[in-house]
């Protein structure tokens, strides 16, 4: 928000115009929305995912195509992760948004050949791996390769996607679970890691199963059986303009849910009614 300007008061005025943002999995799904939405709102925004054709579709398809580009990257691949954010650089001068939204869900699991049920000790192994690679692993190789360009500026976002409280511990939801377990650690402590920097850490979350490709079948059977429906990817656009722009400064260590965001309310109030209690205890500082 540019010094002297009016604070928004709709989540629709906030502007973004002069930065420049990642998102990874942006090809579809919640990350499509938050890319999207990224663009919309002036930010500079780079599509990153590894299915060039869903990404080619996305881009072409928006308004704002001077303020996307499309580039294909695997983020467990650390050169991979270190390239995206150089040719970002090379293309819009600078980089202070990180979405971690790129992952793999139950569905991978459900349809690996060496599983016999989603209970652990029956899903396959090489899947698992694949899992934690690129959840746990994948989102710690793009924010590494992402902060010192945020260092530069004294400034920057890192939004990392995971998952509700209850979704992290049902039973047999291993290795998905574990691995967005493992990135809310990953928040909580690169927040600290990075305290007085300039550069906020936060969790983001819909609030309750998002139609996309993570969802396993099995999954949605039982969600139609009980009767519930599944929130639009949409659910992330308020919090993830609002973490992206000057009025989350200092804000850092925190968990939004898209779903408890309130429009009608001020962007500020609407993003404290949206915040939860992280789901990892906060450690006194004497005992860390």
């Amino acid at each position: 928000m540019p010094a002297g300007a009016a604070r928004p008061r709709r989540i629709e005025e906030i502007r973004l115009d002069g930065r420049v943002a990642i998102v990874t999995g942006a090809a579809r799904g919640l990350g499509k929305a938050m890319a999207t939405a990224l663009a919309r709102a002036g930010a500079a925004t780079v599509f990153a995912d590894l299915d060039e054709a869903a990404l080619a579709a996305t881009v072409g398809g928006l308004e704002e195509k001077a303020k996307a580009r499309a580039l294909r990257c695997d983020i467990t691949d650390r050169h991979a992760c270190e390239k995206l954010v150089a040719d970002t650089v090379a293309a819009f001068g600078a980089l202070q948004i990180l979405v971690n939204n790129a992952g793999k869900g139950p569905a991978h699991v459900e349809r690996a050949p060496g599983t016999r049920s989603h209970l652990f000790w029956e899903s396959d192994p090489e899947v698992w791996q694949q899992v934690i690679e690129t959840n746990v692993n994948g989102t710690f190789l793009m924010a590494r390769s992402a902060v010192p360009e945020m260092l530069k500026a004294r400034w920057g976002r890192i939004v990392n996607v995971t998952t509700s409280l209850g979704t992290m511990q049902r039973r047999a939801n291993s290795p998905y679970g574990v691995s967005k377990t493992a990135i809310e650690a990953e928040t909580l402590i690169w927040a600290q890691d990075l305290a007085g920097s300039g550069i906020t850490v936060n969790s983001l979350i819909p609030g309750g199963a998002a139609d996309t490709e993570f969802v396993s079948a099995s999954s949605r059977r039982d969600l139609a059986a009980a009767g519930r429906t599944f929130l639009q990817p949409a659910v992330m656009v308020p919090p993830i303009l609002w973490l992206a722009s000057t009025l989350s400064d200092g804000v850092t260590g925190a968990r939004l849910v898209g779903r408890l965001w309130d429009a009608s309310l001020p962007p500020g109030e609407a993003a404290m009614k949206a915040r939860e209690p992280q789901v990892l205890r906060e450690v006194p500082a004497g005992e860390r």
